[in-house]
């Protein structure tokens, strides 16, 4: 919960459910519609194993983010569980507070990201995060930023800041607009994190082409982000590469410009197999 406190001659100073400010190693999938039998336990239990801080998952077409992380409360003690995103054009924050709870997911271990989703108004965010707030006062609480005015509200409002398709140099142009927004509130700034699309193997370029391609095709919002950072410099953000043993230095400037690095997965197989590929990848020489 934030709590504020009024100092004479100063903003209020406003304390943060986040994390202490070191850098997290991340792991990132899709939502499974049937988590148990998909392997997310086996795979959390590896990646706890290989000294990842995190696992992520988001809400999409195949299941529910937050019932995905669930899967991997069995196996794993450490590893914090992140949504990245819940949208509340399709989930009220009622909805989203009372799945945590039904799924008994611990709060102390729980990111809860939330969007837009298909809208793009910044006030349902702020309302969102509020409504939130009040549900669950002890939540880490963070929402998907892709432009200059999301980062802004996530300055001001979120304990953590989730980025998507950011190469390095957007990444510390979209923390200057966030510490932006923490300072004209008047609080500490939050953490970054964002998902690094990362692919390995024989044709992992083209795996991460083909998916900024389907993002390309999706609201404008994310043409624009695109655009952006096309006019500074070519490519796709992200990683990919035939040889596993080239990630870690591929990822080491993504690692370097957040607080999260979340290594978000495009495998060859959409098995547990295909996960670990990578995963094992990006914690080489680490």
């Amino acid at each position: 919960m934030l709590r504020s406190r009024k100092e004479e001659g100063s903003h209020p100073v406003v304390a943060c459910h986040h994390p202490p400010m070191t850098p997290h190693l991340g792991f990132g999938i899709t939502a499974q519609a049937d988590p148990r039998g998909a392997g997310v336990a086996e795979l959390a239990e590896a990646l706890e194993t290989l000294g990842y801080d995190e696992l992520w998952a988001n809400d999409g077409r195949l299941g529910s983010g937050l019932a995905t992380l669930t899967a991997a409360l069995p196996t794993t003690s450490r590893i914090l569980l992140g949504l990245g995103v819940a949208p509340l054009s399709n989930r009220t924050p009622s909805e989203i507070a009372g799945a945590v709870e039904h799924l008994g997911l611990p709060l102390d271990r729980l990111l809860l990201g939330v969007g837009t989703g298909s809208g793009s108004s910044l006030a349902a965010v702020r309302q969102g995060v509020a409504a939130l707030r009040r549900l669950l006062p002890d939540a880490n609480l963070g929402i998907a930023a892709l432009g200059p005015r999301m980062c802004e509200l996530g300055g001001e409002i979120a304990d953590f800041v989730l980025l998507n398709w950011a190469a390095p140099e957007r990444i510390a142009w979209s923390r200057e607009r966030i510490v932006e927004g923490a300072r004209a509130a008047g609080r500490e700034a939050p953490r970054v994190a964002c998902y690094v699309r990362t692919a390995v193997g024989p044709d992992a370029a083209a795996r991460l082409e083909a998916e900024a391609t389907r993002y390309r095709s999706r609201p404008r919002p994310y043409a624009r982000l695109f655009d952006a950072q096309a006019e500074a410099a070519p490519g796709v953000p992200g990683v990919a590469a035939d040889n596993p043993d080239e990630i870690p230095a591929l990822l080491a400037p993504y690692r370097a410009a957040l607080d999260s690095c979340v290594v978000r997965a495009l495998p060859a197989t959409p098995d547990i197999a295909g996960w670990l590929a990578v995963a094992e990848a990006a914690t080489l020489q680490r």
